[in-house]
């Protein structure tokens, strides 16, 4: 989820995430570091297993840090300046536009996960995106005309109309406007784990606004991770335990919306329509890859009815939703290792 939104439950660490249970000693204290970046907080936790980790710990920080600002202006949606402003300049302008591997290769997997959602999630409706208010800090109504909601549909932008010549990014669609607030995160998550790798931490949890991805594990423990109930975000409705390499990723309703006339609108648009997503009100999805994830719990939501056949094709074997009447649905491998509090 794209800078980035969603419905079922934003994961909030429980009071034990970060206490060390049976350590000696000698074992260092995890390394804790906040970055306000991405319209949110991220919050790393590190778990040195020895002093020389320490100071790799305390680099890797640096980097992440580093990292996750120049990732923000990159891809930030509706800021100018970045990598994603110049993209979205040129297939305005009908313009073809060198880009680095990275970008292509990013684009590139959004456009895979996009066909095997069957389109439901999908980078390219970013203008529909902005029609809806969502551009921006301050989100409020009134919502889009039926009139205008027409004419975007019948223009239908999607990321499958990008294409590449070597690493120039060219769209047959002036149309199109590209935003991955649907799975952004996921990747500065896949980012920041593969630096702590880099730099030898094997146990570790990044936190970006309640999408995580942890390695390893808090000194022999796994760690105790919370889903927020969307009625009562404060509160948590359920929880697991993670340990080796996972990413747990939420969307959620509660997250960005606005209220008109007595309804309220989320941020999760469904192409099909170009309204709202209405019938779940927060997925959560477990996969190592936190790209994958966060793309499929934007999908998920606005799946409904098909949320096992998009999650089959999808590749995602754990899931939690509920929907807006307070219903529970899983796929057979989160039941078995989700706890209902």
């Amino acid at each position: 989820m794209p800078v980035f939104m969603r419905f079922i439950a934003q994961l909030a660490l429980l009071s034990g995430l970060l206490l060390l249970l049976g350590c000696s000693p000698s074992t260092p204290q995890p390394i804790k570091h906040q970055i306000l970046v991405f319209g949110t907080e991220v919050n790393l936790s590190l778990f040195p297993e020895n002093p020389q980790q320490v100071q790799e710990a305390q680099l890797a920080i640096k980097a992440i840090e580093a990292e996750f600002y120049q990732f923000h202006q990159d891809w930030h949606a509706w800021d100018k300046g970045g990598i994603l402003s110049k993209i979205n300049q040129a297939i305005a302008a009908q313009q073809p536009i060198e880009v680095a591997d990275s970008v292509k290769n990013f684009v590139l997997k959004s456009q895979t996960l996009a066909k095997e959602s069957g389109y439901l999630f999908d980078p390219g409706i970013g203008s529909l995106i902005k029609l809806w208010g969502f551009h921006g800090e301050n989100w409020q109504g009134p919502p889009p005309s039926k009139s205008a909601l027409q004419d975007w549909l019948a223009q239908h932008p999607s990321i499958a109309d990008v294409s590449f010549v070597g690493n120039q990014l060219q769209c047959r669609n002036p149309k199109v406007s590209l935003d991955f607030g649907g799975n952004a995160k996921g990747l500065a998550l896949d980012l920041a784990i593969n630096t702590l790798k880099q730099n030898g931490i094997q146990n570790a949890i990044v936190d970006i606004g309640g999408d995580m991805r942890i390695i390893g594990s808090k000194h022999g423990q796994p760690f105790h991770i919370g889903i927020q109930n969307p009625q009562a975000p404060e509160q948590a409705i359920a929880s697991l335990d993670l340990q080796g390499d996972e990413s747990v990723v939420t969307s959620g309703t509660y997250q960005r919306f606005f209220e008109w006339q007595g309804q309220r609108f989320s941020h999760i648009l469904d192409p099909r329509t170009a309204q709202p997503a209405s019938v779940f009100a927060s997925v959560t999805v477990i996969h190592p890859d936190a790209t994958r994830a966060d793309a499929a719990a934007t999908a998920l939501m606005i799946a409904g009815k098909d949320w096992q056949t998009v999650a089959l094709n999808m590749g995602i074997s754990q899931v939690f939703i509920i929907d807006t009447q307070g219903n529970f649905f899983f796929t057979p491998q989160m039941r078995q290792r989700i706890k209902l509090l």
